[in-house]
């Protein structure tokens, strides 16, 4: 099966979605909400830890709202027992009140949001279009004249939450080509090319391919280029060396998505410890 095939799947299959937490009121809430955006989501309903970690194995959830406090081993627990065994599901945390080290937790767990209870319903709705453009796969065009630069943003990227199609090329000239002869979703450039280099490959990218969204690429001091790239209708610079957290702010700005409270509460060191945990 080829992988057009297989992401056509992907995005057919309903999401699959589990709801773990002790308080029934709360399960029938959140499944209230669930179905309220889709009604063809599968929900899984757990109450305690131990059938959490269990379900979260078994089921592959793409989306998982977890209860830090549970009979049994904790919310916290199951997710970090279920991660061993491979599962990387979307985590949402839910707590009673927020706890004094919830971002450290997130963090370790690779959550990707906290959710005091009593919970908003369209925070969990707006959680859900976040995971429903998560899983679209976008088109991207990468633009590095470095084979090794190309091959680490190209890992970033596949271990990013969102779902790329990467296409390569070292060499804005034929870019200009690829973009004139292919409907791509982002084209994300590197600033020091040789011969065309970057910003005119920008310039002209948005003359052939004007659906295509740029991004930008630089190394050093570029304190003044923000607002000179929005001339060129480049919409984003990320700043090498950087990493999955700095790639899904940008995705989540440039879609228009709520950015997570976990995300506004990283600190750089956090930041660094979120960078870590990202990697396992």
């Amino acid at each position: 099966v080829d992988r057009t095939a297989r992401n056509g799947a992907e995005e057919r299959r309903a999401l699959r979605v589990l709801v773990a937490d002790p308080a029934a009121g709360t399960r029938l809430s959140l499944s209230v909400t669930l179905k309220g955006f889709d009604p063809a989501i599968e929900i899984v309903e757990t109450q305690d830890g131990n059938t959490t970690a269990a379900a979260l194995v078994a089921n592959r959830p793409d989306l998982a709202f977890v209860n830090v406090h549970m009979d049994g081993m904790s919310g916290a627990e199951a997710v970090a027992v279920a991660r061993h065994q491979g599962a990387r599901q979307l985590t949402i945390l839910m707590g009673d009140g927020v706890m004094k080290h919830w971002v450290d937790l997130s963090v370790e767990l690779d959550a990707y949001e906290f959710l005091k209870k009593p919970f908003d319903a369209d925070h969990v709705t707006a959680l859900l279009r976040s995971l429903k453009r998560m899983r679209e796969p976008l088109r991207l065009l990468l633009v590095d004249e470095s084979d090794q630069a190309r091959g680490t943003v190209r890992k970033i990227f596949e271990r990013s939450r969102f779902s790329f199609e990467i296409d390569e090329t070292d060499a804005g000239r034929h870019a200009l080509k690829l973009l004139q002869l292919t409907s791509y979703d982002l084209a994300l450039i590197d600033m020091n090319l040789t011969g065309v280099d970057g910003l005119e490959t920008a310039c002209q990218a948005r003359e052939v391919a004007p659906d295509t969204r740029l991004l930008m690429m630089s190394t050093g001091s570029a304190d003044s280029l923000p607002t000179a790239l929005k001339h060129f209708g480049v919409e984003a610079l990320l700043k090498k060396p950087f990493y999955i957290r700095d790639v899904e702010k940008v995705f989540h700005k440039i879609y228009g998505l709520r950015r997570p409270y976990l995300m506004n509460a990283l600190t750089p060191e956090t930041e660094a410890k979120a960078r870590v945990a990202a990697m396992r």
